[in-house]
């Protein structure tokens, strides 16, 4: 297996431990946050030379992905947060407890903008499938769509 996807994917569990972390422990580190996703769509650009024979649908999505990309190369956000915690407020004398509910906590693919015509399409196919929706499950699916067709 080649080492760009290897390092893909040790990103996506980076993530992936992170939201779960952040879901259950009522906070979020912004800065960890944004790293790692950052990182991610770097990674996916690298990978995406070694992926092939995508259908229509997983076409479009990557290249919403890519749009994404683009805007976070400008130093623009590109997704933003939500948590509501559930429990007691974490005291040093109280935290961490097993009394502690999981927060309610998503992350969301904000609107971007369009900054150069020439990537309409891209900027459509972010609209269409990833703006609003939840960043979580969308950079997992096109995790998996880059895996399942990497050679």
């Amino acid at each position: 297996m080649n080492d760009d996807i290897i390092i893909l994917e040790k990103k996506i569990d980076i993530f992936n431990n992170l939201y779960n972390k952040y879901k259950t422990m009522n906070f979020v580190d912004e800065t960890d946050l944004k790293e790692i996703v950052c990182d991610i769509l770097g990674w996916f650009e690298i990978c995406l030379k070694n992926t092939h024979n995508l259908n229509k649908i997983e076409r479009k999505k990557i290249s919403g992905i890519r749009h994404a990309n683009n805007v976070k190369k400008h130093s623009k956000p590109i997704f933003e947060y939500t948590l509501q915690t559930y429990a007691l407020f974490p005291s040093e004398d109280l935290f961490p407890s097993e009394n502690l509910l999981p927060s309610d906590f998503n992350i969301f693919w904000i609107s971007l903008p369009l900054d150069d015509s020439k990537f309409t399409y891209q900027f459509n196919c972010y609209k269409l499938y990833f703006e609003g929706q939840d960043l979580y499950s969308t950079i997992n699916e096109v995790f998996n769509i880059i895996k399942n067709h990497f050679e």
